[in-house]
């Protein structure tokens, strides 16, 4: 399937493993997905987002404001009775926003963000190369149904509208938050998209 990719969508699929480990989560969401698409803002997909005023910045900070730090944590803490966003919320009134964002330091150094972040992995191997970060069930199954988006509008590749649409259909519960917080919703993306589009042969 990957060779349906236009270079923008793979440059999407690419940069939603970086988002995750900028966010040092462990697995890769819609939500990464999205952001890294929003990192694409001439590709179609990205130019939707950009139009609805959709940065990768703003979409990382809304992935963190509504505690998308990582499904499969955020599951095993809720079974324990830990609300994750509740521990955000306390944090960040105590040490300030994005207090659990950052590294062990509490700070970036000279190479910023991103260097703070590949410090703090905790996988990486012992020649210093950054792990392979996984997609999530919910992510693979978006990017197949990028490639039903495509197919339904009779489209032989699939670009970064149809990465969007993918992400748009599965209405999972953390992508609609990350939308909800960033001032929109799926379906007012999903038309602004389209109304952008070719019309489906």
């Amino acid at each position: 399937m990957f060779e349906r990719f236009t270079k923008e969508a793979r440059f999407a699929v690419i940069g939603a493993q970086e988002e995750a480990r900028l966010l040092r989560h462990s697995r890769i969401g819609a939500e990464h997905l999205l952001a890294a698409v929003a990192g694409r803002p001439q590709s179609l997909g990205g130019a939707a987002l950009f139009r609805l005023g959709i940065t990768p910045e703003a979409c990382r900070e809304a992935i963190r404001s509504t505690g998308s730090l990582d499904e499969n944590d955020a599951e095993a803490l809720r079974s324990l009775g830990i609300d994750l966003s509740a521990v955000r919320a306390r944090a960040e009134r105590a040490f300030g926003p994005g207090a659990l964002d950052r590294g062990v330091s509490g700070t970036s150094g000279a190479g910023g963000a991103d260097e703070t972040a590949s410090r703090w992995w905790p996988f990486r191997s012992p020649k210093g190369s950054r792990p392979h970060v996984p997609f999530a069930a919910e992510a693979k199954r978006a990017l197949e149904q990028s490639l039903r988006e495509a197919l339904a509008r009779k489209e032989n590749w699939i670009g970064t509208e149809h990465i969007v649409l993918g992400v748009l259909t599965l209405d999972h519960p953390s992508t609609v938050k990350v939308l909800r917080a960033l001032g929109t919703a799926p379906e007012a993306l999903r038309a602004d998209l389209l109304a952008h589009l070719r019309p489906a042969a």
